[in-house]
């Protein structure tokens, strides 16, 4: 069974600290997920120095990112929508159940798996996607039913491109799980189910797959920008809105938006992928053409509007550990903010 690669995003600890965490968190276990760090806006969960940390106020605190800077990050605990923990020694006053200490590989270790418990809801998603991936080509309309043990795991509406999942569904229970044709009348999700856009299900898949999965096509073919894909502005990475830019701006083969993106071969690959399959690419010059108007606004609201509406969804190297680029950290709806020198004001009184 394949696992994901998670993301981990390290705030304000010094370098050596961070890199021996960082080298701990990549050492993957067989049958566990790799983990690998990253922008911290595009982490799946996050430790933070407690030596790092200032409490603002009741729920928010204040992150000394990166370490040694003058540069600080605000974080409100009532709104964070991913697994967190805090390396200790933790500031005075300050209370969380969440810690571990970052000089015990051991503790480190048992943090992140208790992080890939808290993700299994994600870890479900990747599961759901992978299979995706390789039916999709067999299962071009219709309702599936997914099924393990004789109990519904997903119902996938390929006419409308949407999926409900069921959230306690184990991975490995998807990954062995039966696709059954169904009737339209069988499309209707179950209540208590998680409902996702196809896309989005795809998306997770992509972004965390280590496996080569772009299409033959991508590679020999002009690659076209079809829309932008409908995601929260803040999944995007830099590479990911400079290829739209570049495909925007004018149509390339691979070869191509390589020399233009000066990007390594397999990370462009890897990038293409994710865009493909969340159907931002296409290789029809048509089609792309009759959705230019509506994907030129599409890339102008991206630059500006970082709010991410679908809120509920949200239920469901050393150089990772700088600054968030400031597209990202912009966005309205991160849990991390820059903070404003009114927080800085407040919190030095």
């Amino acid at each position: 069974m394949e696992q994901p690669v998670l993301r981990l995003g390290l705030l304000g600890f010094a370098e050596p600290v961070g890199l021996r965490l960082q080298a701990w968190a990549a050492q993957a276990q067989h049958g566990w997920p790799e983990w690998r760090t990253t922008d911290p806006h595009l982490a799946d969960a996050w430790m933070i120095s407690g030596e790092s940390v200032e409490v603002l106020g009741r729920d928010a605190v204040v992150i000394r990112h990166p370490h040694g800077s003058g540069e600080r990050l605000t974080l409100n605990r009532a709104e964070v929508d991913r697994p967190l923990a805090f390396a200790t020694p933790l500031p005075e006053g300050f209370a969380s159940a969440e810690f571990f200490q970052a000089d015990d590989e051991t503790s480190v270790r048992q943090r992140l798996q208790r992080f890939e418990a808290w993700l299994r809801p994600l870890r479900s998603q990747f599961a759901l996607g992978a299979q995706l991936v390789q039916r999709l080509n067999q299962h071009k309309g219709g309702v599936v039913h997914v099924m393990h043990e004789s109990k519904l795991l997903a119902v996938i509406d390929l006419d409308r491109w949407q999926t409900g999942l069921f959230i306690p569904a184990r991975p490995v229970d998807l990954s062995m799980a039966e696709w059954l044709r169904r009737p339209t009348l069988a499309r209707d999700i179950p209540s208590s189910f998680m409902r996702l856009p196809l896309h989005r299900v795809m998306w997770t898949y992509a972004v965390r797959t280590r496996r080569d999965i772009l299409p033959a096509r991508y590679r020999q073919q002009t690659i076209h920008l079809r829309r932008v894909p409908p995601l929260p502005a803040r999944w995007f990475d830099e590479l990911h809105l400079q290829i739209m830019r570049e495909l925007m701006a004018q149509p390339g083969r691979l070869d191509e938006l390589q020399t233009r993106t000066g990007a390594p071969t397999g990370e462009l690959v890897h990038h293409l992928a994710a865009l493909y399959f969340a159907g931002g690419l296409t290789t029809d010059a048509d089609s792309a053409r009759r959705a230019e108007a509506q994907t030129r606004r599409a890339m102008v609201a991206l630059q500006f509007d970082q709010v991410d509406h679908d809120s509920e969804l949200t239920r469901s190297g050393h150089r990772e550990q700088g600054a968030p680029s400031s597209i990202l950290r912009e966005a309205l709806h991160s849990p991390l903010r820059v903070a404003t020198p009114k927080d800085v004001t407040s919190d030095a009184s």
